[in-house]
């Protein structure tokens, strides 16, 4: 509403020469949000491959660019936690969420009845894309080409205007949202910029001229934004119609303030029921008194911190100041509860994602559906027992490893799993402060190697990089394991350098996900892992792939049958029941590699039924990149890093689980089984060495070159897929010598392998 009313008047257009030689914050979710929702660079078939947008590193990289060229300086900056949420917001989400399935289940029936162009369009605004999923991949962008950024405590417009006030004046101008506008004394704000075109522009608007124009006071035009809705606020439902603008601008200035006019409609059923005097307290003390990071490194309200820094002659002060009487004592409930300074920092340095600690201050981790919809059984057991309920799953024992280094407080936190398909009444809470999680959190102290034995490792296993290949290499016999101990009665040392700190963050993650025993040694699962991945190529890069492999095995996910007894789309297509379900297989554990893509939108055909699948491999790599992640803030506030750092970003960029899989491998899987199996007259092929098999495997190749014209090398890619699938099978193998894996599953695997192995190319 007030977007439209500035764009229709008050909005200025501007060469970005103008910007030239300064320093330009740009409110970096605002930015992302525009790239991803809006074309050329939207990629509409997102909500049906799952993973990221293939094409978004080269625009950004392209943005850059065209910034430097101009010599404008950009410093990005993140929203950090979530502001505390009120029930509008949940209930608004919940019918956001409810639509968005719908549309999914649409957009699939109209795929699958050959309405391609429908389809697309229903799949594109439904990609249910988190900011969070993309910060890996643009903060490597950032580190490569050495841009600036920050990660706010909470919301980034704050932290905009505080760098824009400092004496040292870190920014000149902010690009972002209007909401920024709101805030006592911010006048000018670009709040579009084009850098695509071979003139690159930005639109501005004043704040003053629409004052001027409205005839509002500051404090009267906070009143109408507030009043109208935002992220953060309702609307005032007594003006909630085509004219509210109008309507809610006349009733602020005949009441001379917002608060006032509430109160003068307090009877109001609607207005009661939603308690809106409250939410309006809450959104108005949530723009006035925003949290910021100082300089200092402390997180304390704007209004202080820029009075703090700003001299009263400078030109970013602002002559209405509150002071630290003026400040509510009640924003712990309007922000959350506040954590040490120091975890702030941590974040704001891209350490880690917010995520878990968005779960510790709100209490609550919302599962929301997955690309899929969630409707089988097996990914609603998989992701509230196996990821979020079990005592030692990926997200109890983060939020442990979190609560154990920060105040008691947190460690009493209830924290409770909210799921799309329960009621609110069913819920219980996280058992992360239960003895087995919080001994098992402990037992990360046991790692402290030093570097020397590192270096000793990397030589010894002829590595340039610390992984977990070079981590199980390194634990693999009893002689080798006790190297990596803590002597008794030696005092443990501070870990230094950024390989260090990476090896340790490996090795106490593979011990808190039961890889690694107490003593240092190899579990069955470690045994199958350095086993299957001492035969794979290093230029393959399948360990991540293989690990997620494992952790699905052992949560029973990882099988050739159908979910829910229910075949869905893009599955097998030829064969009887069991062919089937060996294709099935094979697809499934080559959807696990992510594919060598060119930067372009996906357009080859898709699979609903491998997009299920995807669904665990999602949910699984976000759990435990977030465990990682957490594992490495644990040591630095634990002191068992050296805390004072430049390499916070390098260390969290070292890390595995850096990307997220689509489904693209195994629709590659499918196209080229498919195909060869048609060619050869609707029959699989028994025997390789059969007249013609090979011309036929040739033909299907080729019929892969041309369907995936988005991928690197189709070819290639097929006969690197089947690579894994033989990774796989000898980790599988591995297992069943040890009684580890049921006799049913590895009799799937090898059945698989028998009807497989003469259609290879």
């Amino acid at each position: 509403m007030f977007s439209d009313f500035l764009a229709a008047k008050h909005l200025q257009t501007h060469p970005l020469s103008v910007l030239s030689d300064s320093r330009l914050g740009i409110d970096a979710s605002y930015y992302l949000t525009q790239l991803t929702e809006t074309p050329p660079s939207r990629e509409p078939l997102l909500a049906a491959t799952g993973g990221l947008p293939l094409a978004l590193t080269q625009r950004i990289e392209s943005d850059l660019r065209a910034l430097e060229k101009l010599r404008v300086k950009p410093v990005f900056v993140f929203p950090g936690l979530l502001p505390n949420r009120r029930p509008h917001k949940n209930q608004q989400v919940h019918s956001e969420q409810n639509e968005a399935m719908r549309d999914r289940r649409d957009a699939w029936s109209k795929y699958e009845g050959g309405q391609e162009d429908a389809a697309t369009k229903l799949f594109e605004s439904r990609g249910s894309l988190h900011q969070w999923d993309l910060w890996k991949m643009v903060l490597r962008i950032f580190r490569h080409r050495n841009v600036e950024f920050i990660v706010a405590p909470y919301v980034a417009w704050a932290q905009l205007i505080y760098l824009q006030r400092h004496p040292k004046s870190y920014i000149h101008a902010i690009y972002g949202p209007t909401d920024a506008l709101l805030y006592p004394g911010v006048d000018k704000l670009i709040t579009s910029i084009d850098l695509a075109s071979a003139s690159p522009s930005f639109v501005h608007v004043s704040k003053r001229s629409v004052l001027n124009e409205l005839g509002l006071s500051e404090d009267q035009f906070l009143d109408v934004g507030i009043l109208l809705g935002s992220e953060h606020s309702p609307s005032f439902p007594i003006t909630l119609h085509d004219q509210a603008l109008k309507a809610t601008v006349d009733m602020v200035k005949y009441y001379k303030s917002g608060y006032a006019a509430i109160a003068a409609s307090v009877d109001s059923p609607q207005v009661k029921q939603m308690q809106y005097n409250e939410q309006y307290a809450r959104a108005r003390s949530m723009i006035k008194y925003s949290l910021v990071l100082s300089s200092e490194g402390t997180v304390i309200p704007l209004p202080l911190a820029s009075s703090n820094s700003t001299p009263h002659n400078h030109q970013n002060h602002h002559p209405h100041h509150p002071t630290a009487a003026d400040i509510p004592t009640d924003l712990h409930d309007i922000f959350t509860h506040r954590l040490p300074d120091e975890i702030y920092f941590y974040l704001s340095r891209g350490l880690m994602g917010p995520q878990a600690l968005v779960w510790l201050t709100s209490g609550q981790i919302i599962e929301h559906p997955p690309l899929d919809n969630g409707e089988t059984t097996e990914y609603r057991r998989f992701v509230k027992e196996v990821i979020t309920d079990g005592q030692t799953g990926p997200r109890a024992t983060s939020l442990a490893l979190i609560s154990s280094v920060a105040h008691n407080f947190w460690t009493k936190r209830s924290v409770v799993g909210h799921f799309w398909f329960e009621s609110q009444q069913s819920q219980k809470p996280i058992l992360h402060n239960s003895q087995a999680t919080v001994q098992l959190a402990e037992r990360v102290a046991g790692w402290r190697v030093p570097y020397a034995v590192v270096e000793e490792e990397l030589r010894r296993q002829n590595s340039s990089t610390i992984d977990f290949a070079l981590c199980l290499g390194a634990t693999a016999s009893e002689k080798l394991a006790n190297r990596t101990k803590v002597k008794s009665g030696q005092a443990p040392l501070t870990l230094d350098k950024k390989d260090e700190v990476v090896a340790n963050v490996i090795w106490r993650f593979l011990e808190l996900r039961g890889f690694l025993l107490n003593t240092h040694a190899h579990s069955h699962l470690a045994r199958a892992m350095y086993v299957a991945i001492k035969t794979a190529r290093l230029v393959d890069k399948f360990q991540d792939s293989l690990y997620l492999f494992l952790e699905l095995v052992r949560a029973g996910v990882m099988h050739g049958h159908l979910w829910s007894g229910r075949a869905f789309s893009g599955g097998p297509s030829f064969g009887t029941d069991d062919e089937k379900s060996c294709m099935l297989l094979v697809m499934r554990v080559l959807s696990i590699v992510p594919l060598t893509f060119k930067a372009q939108p996906w357009s080859a055909p898709l699979s609903r039924e491998l997009l299920v699948f995807n669904s665990f491999v999602r949910s699984l790599t976000r759990a435990l990149r977030t465990l990682l992640e957490v594992t490495s803030l644990n040591m630095l506030v634990r002191h068992d890093a050296r805390q004072s750092r430049e390499d916070l970003l390098d260390i969290n960029l070292s890390l595995p689980f850096q990307s997220e899989v689509n489904t693209g491998f195994g629709v590659l899987a499918k196209v080229y089984l498919d195909a060869l199996t048609h060619i050869n007259g609707r029959q699989r092929v028994r025997d390789a060495n059969a007249e013609g098999v090979r011309e036929f495997k040739a033909m299907a190749l080729d019929i892969c070159e041309e369907t995936f014209s988005g991928v690197k090398n189709p070819k290639q890619e097929v006969e690197r897929g089947f690579r894994f699938w033989d990774v796989a099978l000898t980790a599988m193998r591995q297992l069943h010598s040890e009684g580890a894996v049921l006799r049913e599953l590895i009799d799937q695997f090898e059945a698989a392998e028998a009807w497989l192995a003469p259609m290879r190319p």
